[in-house]
């Protein structure tokens, strides 16, 4: 095994962590953590509805 592949690099931040990287901007969107990932089939279907509405604005 080559020596760089095996080590590894790691780095310490020290310092005051004040809670918080940015200002909170009012904007709450909600919690979607129980929201399952769309399947491959129902990105298949949007594809296709994109498809569509696409080739229906072309005609016009």
């Amino acid at each position: 095994m080559d020596d760089m592949a095996a080590s590894a690099i790691l780095e310490i931040d020290s310092g005051t962590w004040t809670g918080s990287t940015h200002p909170h901007n009012g904007y709450y969107a909600g919690n979607f953590s129980d929201v399952p990932s769309p399947t491959q089939s129902d990105l298949d279907a949007m594809i296709s509805v994109y498809r569509d509405l696409a080739s229906e604005g072309m005609s016009s």
